[in-house]
């Protein structure tokens, strides 16, 4: 799949945007603090009606205007397929040719995006919060059954810890409300841990690829049960937790254990890759973990994602970045931000190449922005 058309309302810096992308490499050029990272934001709220960089989506808003409207047309496969999102003080609508999307889950999915930035870097070092959502959003791209069950387990967490904050609880209503969140916690976490499980291969072997470098990557599922892949036997060990910490949870007054709690460590040769990996190292592996990803993706829907890479390219040495381009299918549409349009210049790249220019909330195609390597 590819974005072919964007069109932004009152986002962030920009008034008006109407842009048409091509196929290959789409190259963002312009000086620092114009819109360049607006733009990719954009596409992936698109794909995830979320923001990478803020939770609250009136900061998204342009300053003077009440609300913001994108739509983006997507050409896929055997179809072009027009999506739109409207925000505003009330809240958001989401469109799918023209017609209203009522669940999120029934909109994301639609157009898939795989987004590598500079904070990616703070995966390794943030709390467990960061990578538990990490591990949702690329989740929900490709599993509607996990968003519509991640959805459902967080109302029933809400709904028991608002009964436990109650001065006096019915054990029998709380197991009842208890039982249906096991029921649905299983399923996340058995998504989460197959999910985890192929993109460790996916990246071990890209990182092998970029790095030249034979060391052992893996995934620590840390939760509050040890995983089994028997859904009963699971089931079983959940029930036992919550029933052990039932005390403890009327006297805190919410939900300590679950699946709100789990953490994923990365690690290199089975040391934390937060504290034994260097900046390099990490770098490699996030970038192989973006790759793997592009690669799940297309093995779950068949189709590729889009792929975003905002001001990393410029972090790359000259072999990195062949090895990239390399490893990425030519059909693969990739937005890359910079500050110098000649960063492309010295590589050998048989991708089509547009450069667009991007200066105080406007961007225009470059003539002769058509290139190939």
């Amino acid at each position: 799949m590819m974005l072919s058309q964007l069109n932004l309302y009152h986002y962030r810096n920009y008034d008006q945007v109407d842009i048409s992308f091509s196929k290959g490499i789409q190259l963002l050029t312009g000086k620092n603090a114009q819109g360049k990272t607006n733009i990719l934001e954009a596409i992936l709220y698109l794909s995830t009606t979320r923001s990478h960089r803020t939770k609250d989506d009136q900061d998204l808003i342009r300053k003077g205007s009440d609300a913001f409207f994108m739509k983006g047309m997507i050409l896929k496969e055997n179809r072009k397929e027009d999506i739109r999102i409207t925000v505003n003080e009330k809240g958001k609508n989401l469109f799918i040719y023209g017609n209203p999307i009522n669940k999120v889950s029934d909109f994301i999915g639609e157009f898939n995006a795989v987004m590598f930035c500079p904070d990616d870097m703070m995966l390794f070092n943030a709390s467990p919060r960061v990578r538990r959502r990490f591990v949702d959003m690329e989740l929900s791209k490709v599993s509607k059954k996990y968003t519509i069950t991640l959805t459902k387990a967080q109302k029933l967490l809400k709904e028991r810890n608002s009964y436990l904050k109650q001065d006096s609880v019915d054990d029998t209503f709380l197991e009842v409300v208890t039982d249906q969140l096991i029921d649905a916690s299983v399923i996340v976490m058995k998504q989460r841990f197959f999910f985890l499980k192929k993109l460790l291969v996916k990246c071990q072997t890209f990182y092998e690829k970029l790095t030249q470098d034979d060391t052992m990557l893996d995934i620590e599922y840390i939760s509050c049960v040890e995983f089994d892949e028997n859904e009963e036997e699971l089931k079983k060990r959940l029930k036992l937790r919550y029933q052990k910490s039932l005390q403890r949870d009327k006297f805190m007054k919410q939900t300590t254990h679950g699946i709100h709690k789990e953490d994923f460590i990365f690690k290199l040769n089975d040391q934390d890759l937060n504290s034994y990996a260097s900046q390099g190292q990490k770098r490699s592996v996030l970038l192989a973990m973006k790759i793997g990803m592009v690669y799940m993706i297309e093995e779950i829907i068949h189709e590729y994602p889009v792929l975003l890479l905002d001001d990393v390219f410029s972090e790359l040495d000259e072999t990195r970045k062949m090895k990239l381009l390399t490893f990425l299918p030519e059909s693969v549409q990739i937005f890359i931000t910079t500050t110098d349009q000649l960063e492309l210049k010295d590589i050998e790249c048989k991708r089509d190449v547009c450069v667009y220019h991007v200066d105080h909330g406007t961007i225009q195609r470059c003539e002769g922005g058509n290139a190939h390597g």
